[in-house]
């Protein structure tokens, strides 16, 4: 429960802060969603706490045994339990943990996704449709990392930036824009994808075209 002087303390906080003056009813319910997200970013740091030691006893790694679904932060596939790999490059599906095992993608893309671009974000930020996409990596014109899954079908594509200089633009930083009727949504700011856009209207010469004429 929160008392009345905190809740008293948050409409002066408020008030002073944004210019508005809260009733009592709208600052105990704001001050309760603050405390109740204040909590949760508590207990998450706290658990990955205790993972970061027990790595002490597994540098290698483990399973998260905990019976919660996770999402892998390179493919985004759902993971739980024995699909699950936590190490010190956090909690992974096992598709990608191999591919990181084996130096197909380095450790970074788990922690900086500013520094590669997914298949879907081709089409997410610049309306690049995946098969764009593809068409390019066959054609050694777009460097991919590919993750295979255990039959060692293709499970997920990878571009580096720094694999693809002059190519592959920085991440578009993103702003926030409210419309006519107040609702705030996410916009992101122009990239240059110029040469990306080259790649995909050149066409493809044949063989005919690229072999060298007979004397």
């Amino acid at each position: 429960m929160i008392s009345e002087e905190a809740v008293i303390e948050f409409m002066e906080l408020y008030e002073k802060k944004f210019g508005k003056k809260l009733t009592r009813q709208e600052s105990y319910d704001q001050a309760s969603r603050l405390i109740n997200f204040v909590k949760i970013v508590c207990d998450w740091g706290l658990e990955d706490r205790r993972r970061k030691v027990k790595l002490a006893d597994f540098p290698k790694g483990y399973h998260l045994s905990d019976g919660n679904t996770y999402n892998c932060p390179i493919c985004r596939t759902q993971i739980k339990d024995g699909t699950t790999w936590y190490d010190k490059n956090g909690n992974k599906c096992l598709n990608c943990q191999k591919a990181l095992d084996r130096k197909i993608i380095p450790g970074y893309v788990c922690r900086n996704a500013d520094s590669w671009y997914s298949i879907s974000d081709f089409d997410y930020y610049f309306k690049i449709k995946s098969a764009s996409v593809r068409k390019l990596v066959r054609e050694n014109k777009l460097k991919a990392r590919i993750i295979k899954d255990e039959a060692g079908k293709p499970h997920f594509y990878v571009f580096l930036i720094k694999d693809n200089p002059g190519i592959l633009p920085p991440k578009p930083e993103s702003y926030l824009v409210k419309d006519d009727k107040g609702y705030v949504h996410v916009e992101y700011k122009e990239a240059d994808i110029g040469r990306l856009l080259e790649l995909i209207n050149k066409p493809q010469k044949s063989q005919n075209e690229t072999r060298e004429p007979t004397p």
